[in-house]
């Protein structure tokens, strides 16, 4: 079963939000974790029309996760571009 980056987001006071993430079902899961050579600018793009982006960034935060979340990329928790 292969997983998308919306499906490892929590669940939240409404799961029924999680769903309306832009990323939910992209082909394109290796765009969401960069080499820190590589551009974010396809993950950065769907965040960006994602109802869902402040919420994503401040999970990513707050948990020490990697990759882009929110439109910004992380690395175990802090925002580095």
């Amino acid at each position: 079963m292969t997983l998308t980056l919306a499906d490892l987001l929590p669940l939240s006071d409404n799961p029924a939000d999680w769903d309306t993430a832009a990323c939910r079902g992209d082909e394109h899961p290796d765009r969401w974790f960069p080499d820190p050579s590589e551009s974010f600018e396809y993950a950065a793009g769907v965040c960006g029309r994602c109802p869902m982006m402040s919420e994503c960034a401040a999970f990513a935060a707050e948990t020490a996760q990697s990759g882009v979340w929110g439109g910004h990329e992380y690395r175990r928790g802090k925002a580095i571009r």
